[in-house]
């Protein structure tokens, strides 16, 4: 009686399969992404955790503030669409990403965000050849432009305010100028949790750990932040 050997794996490299040695360089750079990913969302998400936990008030008012803007629910849908959580809860938990590596790894996104909210954006006579397209396309760029920095630096003077803390004066009530920012830290991290506030606990996360980096990168002189859109009331009827 003879048995047939089962075949070659296709992840070894050298079964001679139809994928070549590139192909599995490629997945394994593709994996190594992904392992990245998740360890960082991981590493978030209880960070966030932990801040629900210890300082459930400025939890919420972080939440409360993010959540009417474009980003945050951009980021939502994205994280649904990608099916984030089942990479997250697949499995054992990852070890901890530092939080060095997680500020690095953004450090160079929040600089780009922060140039192209304070420098003098060209105009369009210097990106689209011809007059009549230019003077046609001039005016609604600037304004976007316009629009744009000013819902930027409105966005960073917020976090700014929030990540901040700030000094209260017990007689008069108001708010002082904010002590220096300084990051959120634990001694250990909660486990991940995993269900409806997953989402909500990257952010808080993300906006503990990288909370100094943002705040460093906020406008000396911030423009009023644009307020959000209300619904207008309809005229009232003959």
């Amino acid at each position: 009686m003879t048995t047939t050997p089962p075949p070659p794996s296709s992840a070894d490299p050298t079964d001679g399969g139809p994928l070549t040695s590139t192909d599995h360089r490629a997945f394994a750079f593709l994996d190594h992404v992904n392992s990245g990913l998740r360890q960082c969302l991981c590493t978030l998400a209880r960070h966030g955790v932990a801040l629900r936990r210890d300082a459930p008030e400025r939890a919420r008012l972080l939440l409360d503030t993010v959540r009417p803007w474009p980003l945050y629910k951009g980021g939502q849908f994205l994280f649904d669409l990608m099916e984030w959580e089942d990479l997250m809860v697949d499995g054992d938990p990852p070890p901890l990403m530092s939080t060095e590596r997680m500020v690095a790894a953004c450090t160079l996104p929040v600089q780009l965000m922060a140039a192209a909210a304070t420098e003098e954006v060209p105009t369009v006579a210097k990106l689209v050849p011809g007059q009549r397209t230019t003077a046609a396309l001039d005016l609604p760029l600037r304004l976007l432009a316009v629009t744009a920095r000013s819902t930027l630096l409105g966005v960073a003077q917020d976090l700014t305010d929030l990540l901040g803390p700030r000094a209260t004066d017990d007689d008069a009530g108001y708010a002082t100028d904010p002590e220096p920012v300084t990051d959120y830290t634990v001694t250990e991290l909660p486990p991940l949790e995993a269900g409806f506030y997953l989402y909500e606990d990257i952010v808080l996360g993300a906006l503990s750990v990288l909370g100094p980096l943002l705040a460093d990168h906020a406008p000396t002189d911030p423009a009023p932040s644009a307020p959000l859109m209300t619904p207008v009331p309809a005229p009232d009827g003959p």
